[in-house]
């Protein structure tokens, strides 16, 4: 799996595409440089009259990177390394045109339970 950034721009048309399916789910994301996608959940994020769960609360967020995997495009997890001076962590996540499946895997991710449904809100 590579961590260079892509020379190219052969995945900003999946991005555009990820990010509207996305937009479909309810997310907010934005598509960042160097093939990074960066999605949040406004229903995680806490009340804006609230200084201190602004302040204590990071919200729903997740990043995604398209890097080469196996050979292919292929969107990857980012997550955070052990330490704070550790780089971040890749994980691979679904190739990259495979774009239903990977929105419906971060829209799990950044799910918010329901605190009065029975289950917590799972299905």
């Amino acid at each position: 799996m590579s961590r260079q950034p892509l020379k190219d721009t052969a995945w900003r048309p999946a991005a555009l595409g990820l990010v509207d399916a996305l937009k479909q789910r309810g997310l907010e994301a934005v598509v960042w440089g160097h093939g990074a996608v960066r999605v949040s959940n406004p229903a995680g994020e806490p009340d804006p009259d609230d200084p201190c769960g602004a302040l204590m609360h990071p919200g729903m967020r997740q990043e995604v990177l398209c890097r080469r995997h196996d050979g292919n495009l292929w969107w990857l997890w980012v997550w955070s390394g052990p330490t704070r001076q550790s780089p971040p962590e890749l994980e691979p996540l679904c190739p990259l045109l495979d774009t239903d499946t990977t929105a419906d895997r971060i829209t799990r991710v950044l799910a918010v339970p329901f605190a009065g449904s029975p289950d917590g809100g799972g299905s």
